[in-house]
């Protein structure tokens, strides 16, 4: 009898030993999974006067850098502005678009997708503090551009005509062209607060989270930015 007990007391102490161990491996998953996900933020400059071909980010160098200057930048995402005076009704205006690098023709190509439209995540900063996990279902909706029908390049006078620093060219065709494009201008009027959350998939392979924050006078154009670790992606 004694030594039945004595059994028992011996595996009910081994059981709370493997008990605690099991727990103290567990822990620095419990504080990874509590990141803070802090963003990196920059700003882009699309002052058409200025900066005709824009700004490109970097996402994997968290690098940010004018097209203009440096051509050969290799972007995930740029923004540019057009000077236009609409052909129809003769109204001038800059307008704003997002391309991602490259398209669906192409090999080497980024993608996304709004997630806040998509998977009910929040809008504006809240929204992007929200977005804290990348799901499979997310990675198979992600989506290239479509091919643009018109030169990126804003200097390009061949497809249209050019008449002090204007492409003549209508709203109406140009919005158009945009509507191929998955960020192209759905972003670029809005304030903070009412701004999407996008996932960007990098023609690398790895994801970001990433929103226009608002468009500011001069063409200024703060945004957001934040890598997904591996345990925040769903395999």
């Amino acid at each position: 009898m004694i030594i039945n007990k004595l059994y028992s007391r011996f595996f009910i102490c081994v059981f709370c030993v493997l008990l605690l161990w099991s727990c103290q491996t567990e822990a620095p998953d419990n504080e990874i999974i509590s990141t803070d996900q802090t963003p990196t933020e920059g700003i882009l400059e699309t002052k058409p006067q200025n900066y005709p071909s824009g700004y490109g980010v970097d996402f994997e160098r968290d690098s940010i850098s004018s097209l203009d200057l440096h051509p050969d930048f290799q972007y995930d995402l740029k923004m540019l502005a057009w000077r236009i005076q609409d052909t129809i009704t003769g109204a001038y205006g800059g307008r704003p678009v997002v391309f991602l690098c490259g398209d669906e023709s192409t090999v080497t190509k980024a993608k996304a997708l709004n997630v806040s439209e998509f998977a009910g995540i929040g809008l504006g900063v809240d929204g992007f503090t929200e977005f804290k996990y990348v799901t499979k279902s997310m990675q198979e909706n992600v989506k290239a551009d479509g091919v643009f029908p018109m030169s990126t390049n804003a200097n390009d006078s061949s497809l249209y005509e050019w008449k002090d620093g204007f492409m003549l060219i209508s709203e109406s065709t140009l919005l158009a062209a945009y509507s191929v494009l998955v960020i192209g201008d759905k972003v670029v009027r809005l304030e903070e607060a009412v701004s999407p959350v996008w996932l960007i998939e990098t023609s690398d392979g790895n994801y970001f989270k990433w929103q226009h924050i608002e468009r500011q006078g001069g063409g200024h154009v703060p945004i957001r930015w934040y890598q997904f670790k591996s345990y925040e992606i769903e395999k």
